[in-house]
């Protein structure tokens, strides 16, 4: 019998462990966690253990499975919290601390674990119902992502690229849209981006105090190392240049203030970052927030992103709200629904050419709202550090180049009716627009390329003022000089047929449902 007994021994656990493996190979890894964003389960894995990362940081590389779709990010010691009010004792009691507010307003914090666990633990521990009763409306970890700047290269090949064609009377109309309003001073934009040149000529009269969320100081200004060193300033440039001083271009808006936010940097940027830089434009009053910038990968826009954004179009400029645009981007795809430019409270802006029709890489989908013209021509970094050493370049391009078109323009508007809200204003652009002449809309009047056409300054500007009387004489354009021959805008018709379509567009005006689009 001992042989009989020493066989069973033997087969008993090999059964076990064979029974057991079916068991352990379903169950999830012991280091993946899921937390809630905006009410969906998001699960992530981690994927390695913590690391430097150039700037010194101590990040761990997470996947984030949103259903079937996966992407990379990294994540840090600290979670974005949105708490109800009182919600900041409740954490204290369950081991949690607040690092600092990034949009109070509506109850958005960064916090960390006292006992050293990361942000994903952090988030995991808040998704439980209990969490959620005491005062904790969303927790996700303090994702950094990879930003990607949305200013593909483009080197104009026509001879009428030459100078700031965008402005000029075949497309944009601005020396007419100036006989309306050149902008007001009180009227401010936040330009989102890799900082700014504050020395540059063309701005520096223009800037007010600015803010630095990637080193959190209160210097905006470019980093040399970043790749995309210029963007910044040539954004700044095309929205709000000094006008009218014999130097360089013309801006968009040209009596606007600037302040630049510099948030984008070559490493993965937090989630905390973008939320600061909506804070800071909220606090300061903005009254446009241009952005040219998204993510590199199609991600979902994280739930605290989404508020931070639709607090500031809200609640923004005293309570008027700002209007917050957005580059669609440059590859070339349909946008998703749930993405960045799908936000409530962004104007997404595709790019067009010189002759009106899609650029090559634009992208498309429900959630683009307008075209405008790409601005080449624009401000570079002063000296050998830019594109081009004579501090201006004629090679900005893609979307990024766009956005800020449209945000000068959305500026304008602003100045000329501060009374509108910034629904209002977004609105008064789409149903003022210019039919894109290839365009083939909707019933909605909707274009999955075209939006709902060409961002139109001066159709906008004699809607939002009804029948004020016209000005006597038209602004003089900008003065040329002869190193600057041909890159500022071309004086345009006098502003008396424009102010001839008063009183329809002040129809117009009145008739406005002001209502959000199917998206917002």
């Amino acid at each position: 019998m001992a042989p009989r007994i020493q066989h069973a021994r033997t087969i008993l656990p090999l059964l076990a462990t064979l029974l057991a493996a079916p068991l352990a190979h379903a169950a999830p890894p012991p280091e993946a966690s899921t937390f809630l964003d905006g009410g969906q389960a998001v699960t992530a894995e981690r994927l390695g253990a913590a690391a430097l990362d150039p700037r010194g940081r101590s990040l761990k590389p997470v996947r984030l499975r949103y259903g079937s779709r996966s992407f990379l990010a990294s994540i840090d010691h600290t979670a974005v919290v949105r708490l109800d009010p009182g919600g900041e004792e409740a954490l204290a009691r369950r081991g949690y601390r607040l690092v600092e507010p990034l949009m109070p307003s509506i109850g958005l914090f960064l916090v960390e674990d006292t006992a050293g666990e990361d942000g994903l633990s952090i988030a995991a521990h808040l998704a439980r119902p209990d969490a959620r009763t005491e005062g904790v409306r969303d927790a996700v970890p303090n994702l950094y992502v990879r930003m990607e700047r949305r200013g593909a290269p483009f080197t104009p090949n026509d001879p009428r690229f030459s100078g700031q064609w965008y402005f000029g009377d075949e497309s944009m109309r601005m020396s007419e849209a100036w006989g309306i309003t050149q902008g007001d001073a009180a009227t401010t934009v936040v330009v989102i981006d890799s900082g700014c040149d504050l020395t540059h000529p063309d701005l520096q009269g223009k800037l007010d105090p600015g803010v630095d969320v990637v080193d959190g100081d209160d210097d905006p200004s470019y980093d040399p190392a970043f790749s995309g060193a210029e963007h910044g300033t040539a954004c700044a440039g095309i929205i709000g240049a000094a006008t009218n001083n014999g130097v360089g271009i013309a801006g968009a808006c040209p009596e606007c203030r600037l302040r630049c936010v510099r948030m984008l940097a070559d490493e993965a940027t937090p989630l905390s970052a973008p939320i600061k830089a909506f804070d800071f434009a909220l606090q300061t009053g903005a009254a446009v927030v241009s952005n040219s910038w998204g993510y590199v990968e199609a991600m979902p826009v994280p739930a605290a992103l989404r508020d931070a954004i639709d607090n500031v179009f809200d609640n923004g400029r005293g309570g008027k709200g700002a209007v917050v645009v957005f580059a669609a981007g440059n590859d070339n795809r349909k946008l998703g629904d749930d993405e960045l430019n799908a936000v409530r409270g962004v104007l997404t802006i595709g790019a067009i050419n010189q002759f009106d029709d899609k650029t090559f890489f634009t992208n498309f989908g429900a959630s683009l709202d307008l075209v405008a013209p790409i601005g080449t021509l624009t401000t570079d970094i002063v000296g050998p550090g830019g594109l081009d050493p004579t501090d201006y370049t004629l090679n900005f391009g893609g979307t990024s180049s766009a956005c800020p078109v449209a945000a000068g323009v959305a500026a304008l508007v602003a100045s000329a009716a501060p009374e509108l809200r910034s629904a209002e204003i977004v609105d008064l652009l789409v149903e003022t627009a210019r039919p894109a002449p290839y365009a083939t809309p909707d019933a909605a009047g909707h274009d999955v390329v075209f939006g709902h056409g060409i961002v139109d300054p001066v159709a906008a500007l004699t809607a939002a003022l009804g029948d004020v009387e016209p000005p006597v004489t038209t602004p003089n354009p900008p003065a040329e000089t002869e190193e600057d021959a041909g890159c500022a805008c071309r004086a345009g018709r006098a502003g008396g047929d424009t102010w001839m379509a008063g009183a329809f567009y002040g129809a117009l005006l009145a008739g406005l449902s002001l209502r959000r689009r199917a998206r917002r």
